[in-house]
């Protein structure tokens, strides 16, 4: 899918590209320019703090813990009202910190604009970068650089020379980069420590042009400020796994179309169970696999908001793959319907299905081949009896 980089300044005017010409405007009118496309928003890398710590453990939840702390001596504010993305980096902790209330700021104004960013980054980490140079850009009264794949700050340019020149002196001579490239939209270039190796751009340059779609590890939508599509649409991964089990199952209980022997049932029951403690890893022991997918599918649904795609699926599920010799082919979910594309062995599966989704109070549509050849693939369509 393809990206739209929103940037966004300080006061929360937008800036973008559309048909190769860089747009300005509001979010509303960036939210025009999105259509299918999915959203990154950059905002000022003033900020966002990018700050690197070792923190000794490997353990998720402990470093999550000891961020705060860890990097509390950076921070201005108390560091509960901060949000603290992170990521390992190269045998430490690559970390972003934005104040939480910003970061809901930024949310919410897209969200009045009909804009779901699925991530959030510092624009600075959209410059772009190789290993052994530094990338600066000046736009306007801003500065940006890029120290390397996850680091970089932003200023104004007054105070560019001096934090450049402290940035220059903090890197490890063996580390330094072996040019500053420098991309200059306007104005003048102000004066720089002359040990510095830089490489000048022609003037005149496009900021926005310049920049690309950012890698995502330190994308500040995490938590409980991720995006819902996000952090919603952790059930919808189930229908693709549940499908497969779905097949798993009605294999591996069917026992009358499938003539499976020793070793090979043995894997079958093998990829039954793995496929089960994918989909639902918190449930320990296979009773009745199909059973337990289809109440876990429900409450995941109820859990979710209502009928939808995962709870017609548990009604689907059960009786089709309950009849022998039941093959899924391909899922689908979409306004409210879902489709199976399916097989049966009998003529007469097909009529004993439609009758057991019926007593579920479903609305079905059930398209069966012809009588010959055998096997041959059926589509079912069910949506709830009360949908439109």
């Amino acid at each position: 899918m393809d990206s739209l980089l929103i940037q966004l300044d300080a006061d929360g005017r937008a800036a973008w590209r559309a048909g190769g010409q860089t747009q300005r405007g509001t979010l509303a009118e960036a939210a025009a320019a999105a259509h299918a496309q999915r959203v990154i928003l950059l905002v000022p890398g003033e900020s966002v703090l990018l700050a690197r710590v070792r923190i000794p453990s490997r353990s998720r939840s402990e470093i999550q813990r000891a961020l705060p702390f860890a990097l509390e001596d950076w921070l201005l504010q108390p560091p509960e009202t901060q949000h603290f993305a992170w990521t390992r980096g190269d045998g430490d902790i690559a970390a972003a910190v934005v104040s939480a209330a910003l970061l809901q700021g930024w949310i919410d104004a897209c969200a009045a604009a009909g804009i779901e960013a699925e991530a959030i980054v510092p624009d600075v980490l959209a410059l772009p970068w190789q290993a052994g140079q530094w990338t600066l850009l000046l736009s306007g009264a801003r500065a940006l650089l890029r120290t390397g794949p996850l680091d970089g700050f932003a200023c104004t340019r007054a105070l560019l020379p001096t934090l450049l020149a402290a940035a220059w002196q903090r890197c490890a001579e063996d580390a330094r980069p072996r040019s500053v490239q420098v991309l200059r939209g306007d104005g003048e270039l102000p004066p720089l420590p002359a040990e510095l190796p830089l490489h000048e751009s022609a003037p005149g340059v496009d900021a926005l042009a310049l920049l690309q779609a950012p890698g995502l590890a330190l994308n500040l939508r995490s938590g409980r400020h991720a995006a819902r599509r996000t952090r919603g649409s952790e059930p919808w991964r189930w229908l693709g796994a549940a499908a497969a089990l779905a097949l798993l199952t009605a294999l591996a209980y069917s026992g009358t179309r499938y003539v499976i022997l020793g070793r090979e049932q043995a894997l079958l029951q093998q990829g039954v169970d793995t496929l089960f403690h994918h989909v639902l890893p918190a449930q320990t022991r296979i009773v009745d696999a199909r059973a337990q997918l289809a109440e876990a599918l429900l409450a995941a649904q109820h859990k979710a908001g209502g009928g939808g795609g995962l709870s017609l699926l548990a009604q689907a599920a059960l009786p089709l793959t309950a009849l022998p010799g039941a093959r899924v082919q391909h899922l689908d979910y979409a306004h409210g319907q879902l489709v199976l594309a399916f097989t049966l062995p009998r003529r007469a599966d097909y009529a004993a299905l439609r009758t057991q989704l019926a007593r579920q109070d479903l609305r079905v549509r059930l398209t069966a081949p012809p009588a010959q050849p055998a096997g041959a693939s059926a589509l079912l369509r069910v949506s709830s009896a009360g949908a439109p």
